[in-house]
């Protein structure tokens, strides 16, 4: 008979051997249940920070980008702006370096370099232009791009980014990493299979894959609590699977000591 819920397991996995055995010898299924709680939880820090800070750049950085931009029309393939001319626009007032240029008195994108990284739109072409890898990708306009882009346009779109791309953005890491997760417990189950010889303890692939699911928690928390400060992925990547093995063998321990008692 099970034990513990699988959200009692979201702490216990950190210390008790008892919710290793339990998960192991009662659970059903290979842990995907037990990894999209965990996951689920893990993330949510992430589309609030996003939320806070789309909000404050919404307030803030938009509002001074959508001042300096002109009515923009693109009709057969044509670009035009109101007023017309070179409009240079700036992440602020006291910044140097251009975001977006919008020229209506050339019809493609100059060869010369930029001072930074920056998108052009001309009347005929549209740029993104990389200072630091001198990478230039251009598209020409189309009739199938033909539309009116007034500064009201933009302010509405950009004023509700926070509302939309924190839900959007926390749907598509979730699935992201439950698929990774998956695939990384599939393969410490192979290790764990080699793992039960040592301590001479019968556990099929499911039971291990379930272990290996509440052994991958500690890194999952580890990963939650450091967020952006994370170290590089060559630290990163041998320190969490170094961590996930040995719970893994602490989990597969745990069952051989249960056995023996019974």
């Amino acid at each position: 008979m099970q034990r513990f819920s699988r959200v009692q397991a979201l702490w216990m996995s950190l210390y008790s051997p008892d919710v290793y055995v339990d998960a192991a010898r009662h659970w059903t299924g290979i842990g995907v249940v037990y990894l999209v709680l965990l996951l689920s939880l893990a993330w949510l820090p992430t589309p609030i920070r996003w939320f806070l800070q789309l909000r404050t750049f919404s307030a803030t950085t938009a509002q001074t980008i959508v001042k300096q931009l002109p009515v923009v029309t693109i009709h057969e393939g044509v670009m035009s702006a109101r007023p017309s001319g070179r409009h240079v626009i700036r992440e602020s007032d006291s910044a140097t370096d251009a975001i977006l240029i919008i020229d209506d008195s050339i019809d493609q994108l100059p060869s010369d370099p930029v001072e930074t990284d920056t998108i052009l739109l001309t009347r005929h072409e549209v740029g993104i232009i990389r200072k630091s890898t001198g990478e230039r990708r251009i598209w020409k306009l189309t009739p199938a791009a033909d539309t009116v882009i007034a500064p009201a346009d933009v302010a509405s779109f950009l004023s509700a980014l926070p509302f939309w791309v924190p839900f959007v953005g926390y749907a598509g890491c979730l699935a992201g990493s439950l698929i990774v997760r998956t695939l990384q417990i599939l393969v410490y189950g192979w290790i764990g299979l080699a793992m039960t010889r040592r301590w001479n303890v019968a556990l099929d692939y499911a039971s291990l894959l379930r272990i290996a699911a509440l052994a991958i928690t500690p890194v999952v928390v580890l990963r939650t609590i450091i967020g952006p400060w994370e170290p590089a992925w060559y630290l990163r990547w041998p320190l969490a699977a170094a961590v996930t093995v040995t719970y893994i063998a602490f989990g597969i321990r745990s069952v051989a000591t249960e056995s023996t008692k019974t």
